[in-house]
């Protein structure tokens, strides 16, 4: 149909010409090709651009297990694609997961997944905590910072999930049991934190344990700080009782050499029974005298600071221990009065990442400055003008978060029970830097 087409275009451009010609008598030449190139006869068909097809959401899953004093904290991630088709399959998935979304997610994930993981400390199984289920922006090791009611690209959208144990200060072997192969999840590759090193293992639908071994690499956590001890002298026990039957027994027996009479039983069995006497009523009452603290007078910049800068960083250290009754035990070594459980809730909220519950800071360094000293208002003690810095790390989803605070403060430090003691601390200015 093409070929007739052009032949008959052709013909007609020719009978026009000849009549063109006859009328002005010009000759019109026809070249056969341009015909050709005018019918679209052997010309290539344009190409019909395509709609580009959007790439397939990434799998990932990723599982990280960070071994510090006292606890082990167990994180996974998996991809936000196949979480939500695990979820719900019979729902389409949106390619971008708005505020709503993850909150409805995260909801119905944590019904379901609590026991996906176990963990046993030195051949014990440990009960632990299900911290929580977060959708987080980014990558395993590239987190990015999610601002409350921020919409999410599907692409760059990950579940994450945190499980807390309490352990051991330094235990020797670890066992993770991985019960999460969802979505033709066949293994879930684990890298293993402690101190400063890290190792990588792996648990699978065949082998769902990984055994992580300490083999002396573990740090143990760091000692408590040694505050100045007040010198206390030892009172001198008077036995009140024990000198009264003494002096009773003389008087009565001065009473009867007076009187020409003889001992009743005799002078033997008298004796005896005196001496055993004053034996039994030694401890009956004892009665001190003298002795007591010898509390010092702190005005000298140094003499304060040797005492704040070990009650300040065993403060810290107490925070190392993971269950609230061990932390108010060492705390209370540190801290007296109303001011213990005020100090403890400053604290946790300091040294928690914000809106990542249970991954708290360990303080890895700390020192603090005096400023001024003055005597304590009431009784025995001082007050001191101060600053203090704490920095410390934590690692979550594969990275290292590092913070610093600095506080200017004035603390308070008096005896309680023959030991310094903060009892009254004043914050002025808190700074993260």
């Amino acid at each position: 149909m093409q070929l007739a087409a052009a032949v008959l275009r052709a013909v007609m451009i020719l009978i026009t010409a000849c009549s063109a010609g006859i009328a002005g008598s010009q000759t019109l030449q026809v070249n056969p090709a341009d015909m050709l190139k005018n019918s679209g006869i052997g010309l290539p068909k344009a190409e019909v651009p395509q709609p580009a097809v959007p790439a397939a959401p990434e799998k990932i899953v990723q599982g990280y297990l960070y071994v510090e004093p006292y606890q082990a904290r167990f994180e996974v991630m998996i991809d936000a694609n196949r979480m939500l088709h695990w979820l719900n399959p019979l729902k389409d998935i949106p390619a971008e997961l708005d505020a709503a979304t993850q909150k409805a997610a995260c909801e119905a994930a944590t019904k379901q997944v609590q026991d996906w993981c176990r963990l046993t400390a030195n051949g014990t199984r440990i009960e632990g905590s299900f911290i929580g289920v977060s959708v987080i922006k980014g990558k395993p090791a590239a987190t990015l910072p999610l601002a409350e009611g921020e919409s999410l690209p599907l692409r760059e959208a990950m579940f994450g999930f945190i499980w807390e144990f309490p352990t051991p200060p330094g235990p020797e072997e670890i066992v993770v049991e991985w019960r999460g192969f969802i979505e033709e999840i066949r293994s879930l590759p684990v890298r293993v934190f402690f101190g400063q090193k890290s190792e990588v293992l792996e648990a699978s639908t065949v082998l769902p344990k990984v055994s992580w071994k300490a083999q002396g690499r573990l740090p143990l956590p760091a000692p408590l700080a040694q505050v100045p001890q007040i010198s206390v002298v030892s009172p001198l026990m008077v036995p009140l009782v024990s000198i009264i039957w003494v002096l009773g027994g003389l008087l009565f027996l001065a009473f009867v050499r007076l009187h020409d009479r003889h001992l009743p039983g005799g002078s033997m069995p008298f004796l005896g029974a005196w001496v055993l006497g004053a034996v039994l009523s030694w401890p009956l009452l004892n009665v001190p005298i003298g002795g007591g603290a010898d509390i010092p007078m702190i005005q000298e910049k140094k003499d304060a600071e040797a005492i704040l800068t070990p009650l300040l960083r065993n403060v810290y250290r107490a925070f190392d221990h993971r269950s609230e009754s061990e932390i108010y035990d060492v705390l209370a070594r540190s801290v007296d009065g109303e001011l213990l459980r005020k100090l403890y809730l400053e604290t946790i909220q300091a040294l928690t990442l914000e809106g990542r519950e249970g991954t708290r800071v360990t303080i890895s360094e700390f020192s603090a400055d005096v400023m001024g000293v003055q005597p304590a208002a009431s009784g025995p003690g001082f007050i001191t003008e101060c600053q203090w810095t704490a920095m410390g790390n934590v690692g979550h989803w594969g990275h290292t978060h590092t913070r610093v605070n600095r506080y200017n403060a004035k603390v308070t430090i008096t005896p309680v029970d023959n030991a310094w003691k903060v009892t009254q601390l004043d914050v002025s200015e808190a700074r993260r830097l």
